[in-house]
C-alpha cells in the first residue's frame, strides 16, 4: 500500500509500519543521481583524453652499429621524451615484436648515405598510437634532414579501416552484462538469486553474444570472420561483468548501480587503449588498463580480429578473475548474512528512494564511447 497524506499533509506509514521519505527527498535524489552521473562522465573522459600527451611509448631502433644506439640513447635521454627506445638487431626482430604488441614503433636509420629512414608501425594495435609515433619520428627525421618511408607491419582490414569496430563490440558486451543485472534487481527481484542469477546469465550472454556478432559481421560487415572466437569471448564478456555487477550490487544495493557504470564504463572505456594509447594518458588509466575487465575484453578481442589470438590468454585471465571473485563474493556475503537459503537483495521493507533513483538513473546511463 503506497504511503498517503493526512489532512495537515504529514506522511502516513505504509504497509508494515514503515514510513516513506519526504517527496522533497525522494524528488533530491531523482535530480541528484543523474547529475552525478553526467558529472562523473565529463570529468572522466575530459580529463583522460583532451589532451594526449605521449610518454613512454616503447619503440626500437633498428641496427648494431654506434650510430642506432646513439639515437636510442638521445631518445630516452631526452626531456620529457615521449618514447621509451630500445635497439634490436635486424628488421625481422622489430617485426615480431610489433607483432606481439611489444614495440609501438621501429626505426631504422638510412642503409646508405643520403638514402631515406624507415618507420615500421602496427597500425591494428591501435591507430592513434601508430599515428602518435608516425609524428614523432617524422619530426626527429625533419631535424636531421631525413626522408621517412612508412612501412605497415599490421594494417586495418578494409571493413575497418580506423579500428573503432572492436571498441564498439566491447561497449556492446560490457553494457549486456551490467545492463540486465541493473534491471534484474529492479524489476525481477526474486530472480536475483545464487542460484537463479549465474544461469539467467549463460544463457542472456549467449544470445547476447551472437546478437552482437550478427549485427556486427553479417550485417553490417564491421568484421571479418572469427565467429567462433568472438562468440566465445562475447559469452564470457558478457557473464563474467554480469557476475561483478551482481556482487556490486549485492554488496551495496541499489547504490551498486552507479559504481557499476562508473567502473565498467567511465572508467574502463578510457582505459581499454581501444580509442586512445592509455601511454598518452594520466597513469592511472595506464594501470586500470591492466585491472579492469573492459580493457581486458578490448585487448582480447583485438588480439582475436587482428593478430591470430597471440597474447589473449592473459586477458581472459583477467576476465576470469573478476567472475571468480565476484561469485566467491557473493556466497560469502549471503553467509555472512546468515542466509541459508539464497534471497533476493532487497529486504522485506522494499527498496529504499534513493536505491529506486539510483537504479531508475543508472539504467539510463549509457555513456558515449570516443
Amino acid at each position: 500500500m503506497q504511503e498517503t497524506e493526512t489532512a495537515e499533509g504529514k506522511p502516513e506509514a505504509g504497509t508494515g509500519g514503515r514510513k516513506q521519505p519526504p517527496k522533497a527527498v525522494m524528488y533530491a535524489f531523482v535530480g541528484l543521481i543523474p547529475f552525478l552521473l553526467v558529472m562523473m562522465l565529463v570529468s572522466v573522459y575530459t580529463t583522460s583524453m583532451h589532451q594526449p600527451v605521449p610518454r613512454d611509448l616503447p619503440v626500437a631502433v633498428i641496427g648494431t652499429g654506434q650510430q642506432a644506439a646513439g639515437l636510442a640513447d638521445a631518445l630516452n635521454a631526452a626531456e620529457a621524451s615521449p618514447v621509451e627506445a630500445r635497439t634490436v638487431g635486424s628488421v625481422s626482430e622489430a617485426e615480431s615484436l610489433l607483432k606481439h604488441r611489444e614495440i609501438s614503433a621501429a626505426f631504422r636509420l638510412p642503409a646508405a648515405q643520403g638514402g631515406p629512414a624507415t618507420l615500421y608501425t602496427a597500425q591494428a594495435a591501435g591507430m592513434g598510437q601508430a599515428s602518435m609515433t608516425q609524428a614523432i619520428f617524422t619530426q626527429i627525421a625533419g631535424r636531421q634532414g631525413l626522408q621517412v618511408d612508412h612501412r605497415e607491419i599490421a594494417p586495418l582490414p578494409p571493413e575497418d579501416g580506423m579500428g573503432t569496430s572492436a571498441m564498439m563490440i566491447v561497449t556492446g558486451w560490457i553494457l549486456a552484462g551490467y545492463m540486465i543485472i541493473t534491471m534484474l534487481t529492479q524489476g525481477m527481484p526474486e530472480a536475483f538469486t545464487l542460484r537463479r542469477t549465474p544461469a539467467f546469465l549463460a544463457v542472456w550472454a549467449a544470445l547476447m553474444s551472437f546478437v552482437v556478432w550478427l549485427i556486427a559481421d553479417p550485417v553490417i560487415g564491421a568484421v571479418g570472420g572469427h565467429a567462433w572466437e568472438m562468440l566465445a569471448l562475447g559469452w564470457t564478456t558478457i557473464f563474467c561483468v554480469g557476475l561483478a555487477q551482481s556482487f556490486i550490487a549485492r554488496l551495496i544495493g541499489g547504490l551498486g548501480s552507479i559504481v557499476g557504470v562508473f567502473l565498467l564504463m567511465y572508467l574502463g572505456v578510457p582505459s581499454s587503449n581501444l580509442g586512445m594509447p592509455v601511454k598518452a594518458m594520466p597513469g592511472l588509466f595506464e594501470w586500470l588498463h591492466g585491472v579492469l575487465p573492459t580493457p581486458a575484453a578490448g585487448e582480447a578481442l583485438r588480439a582475436i580480429l587482428y593478430f591470430g589470438g597471440d597474447g589473449v590468454s592473459g586477458h581472459l585471465l583477467v576476465l576470469a578473475l573478476w567472475g571468480a571473485v565476484a561469485v566467491a563474493g557473493s556466497v560469502l556475503l549471503d553467509s555472512l548474512r546468515n542466509r541459508p537459503k539464497a534471497r533476493h537483495l532487497l529486504t522485506e521493507d522494499g527498496e529504499t528512494a534513493v536505491d529506486e533513483a539510483a537504479e531508475a538513473a543508472a539504467a539510463s546511463a549509457v555513456p558515449a564511447t570516443v
